[in-house]
């Protein structure tokens, strides 16, 4: 039996057995090589089922005024969020036509390189400026307590609602910080997404939540012996290599279309979604130019991609909180 196999029970077994057999071999290949201990990959497994748990409770759980109160705050929010990707989308088009033109200017002859870059600046220094103020209105809309209260909400509910199966090896508290640094190993060492893919939101849709049940359909996992080891996997870290390229914006316009969160709407986001999310990569950008920044907000500038897609996951369920017609998205659990 492997070290992990002897490690897994509770909650950690019945989420590893919703693993395929590439994401068991993942995790399997990073204990045996002592990449991460047993007890860690044990947590994080934990961590990660409760935290896809908690996002689904937050999402489904029932809706009271104080739900409604915030939706409608909300709703004013995501609304002043649209007028500020309008004016940035806004900016962006008065910043091209202006290099536009002085690039034709140049081609023709007109204008040298030189010329063209000083007649460039006022349009660049306007931009900037233009840019400025949205990030500071962003800031201030994101830094509205209307989030935190949402998600302080349902993260408390979901405390309370599955203390009886909090335990040391059942579910850890929703988001906890010693769960969260565990996951968020395991996602630096390659097991991430792209790995285990929708394994822990399968897991959290057979969870019996009290006050809101197991999801329709849904079926536990059957019980093969989880300490079986399963096939050998590729490394885990030829995966987080590729998942960690990236590529930076080299031209000023670049920078302006990196900045501007207003992109278009993803197929399956409901309603104002997107915007909202918009609201929450605002917050989790403008995070890191705040100091004394207290909340959920301000952890969440500091925190691993994977652990802030989860939290920003629960932030945006509680945008939603109210409607009670919130769809499955593409949260990334941590």
């Amino acid at each position: 039996m492997s070290k992990l196999g002897q490690a897994l029970s509770g909650v950690a077994a019945d989420a590893f057995n919703n693993l395929d057999s590439k994401a068991r071999g993942a995790l399997e290949n990073l204990v045996s090589s002592g990449r991460i201990s047993a007890e860690d990959a044990v947590l994080g497994l934990r961590a990660m089922a409760t935290n896809a748990t908690a996002t689904r409770y937050g999402r489904e759980r029932p809706r009271d005024q104080e739900d409604a109160e915030r939706l409608t705050a909300s709703g004013s929010m995501l609304d002043k969020q649209r007028a500020l990707n309008e004016r940035m989308g806004a900016a962006r088009e008065a910043f091209g036509q202006a290099f536009a033109g002085l690039q034709k200017a140049q081609e023709r002859g007109e204008l040298s390189m030189e010329q063209m870059q000083e007649g460039l600046r006022p349009a660049q220094e306007k931009f900037d400026a233009e840019l400025a103020a949205i990030n500071e209105e962003r800031a201030a809309i994101s830094g509205s307590s209307s989030l935190e209260v949402g998600f302080a909400k349902n993260v408390k509910g979901f405390n309370s609602a599955m203390a009886s199966m909090i335990s040391e090896d059942g579910f850890t508290e929703a988001f906890s910080e010693k769960g969260n640094a565990a996951a968020q190993k395991l996602q630096e060492l390659g097991f991430n997404k792209q790995v285990y893919g929708n394994a822990f939101e399968n897991f959290a849709a057979t969870v019996d939540i009290p006050g809101v049940g197991r999801k329709a359909g849904a079926k536990a996992p059957e019980d093969p012996p989880a300490a079986a080891t399963p096939p050998a996997a590729p490394e885990a870290s030829t995966t987080v290599a590729a998942s960690n390229t990236a590529a930076a914006p080299a031209t000023a316009q670049a920078t302006a279309s990196a900045q501007d969160t207003g992109a278009a709407k993803p197929k399956d986001d409901p309603g104002n979604a997107q915007a909202a999310l918009s609201m929450l990569q605002s917050a989790l950008a403008s995070g890191t130019q705040k100091t004394g920044n207290a909340g959920v907000l301000g952890s969440l500038s500091g925190e691993h991609a994977g652990t802030r897609d989860a939290l920003s996951s629960g932030l945006l369920e509680a945008l939603k909180a109210g409607s009670g017609k919130g769809k499955t998205d593409g949260t990334t659990s941590v």
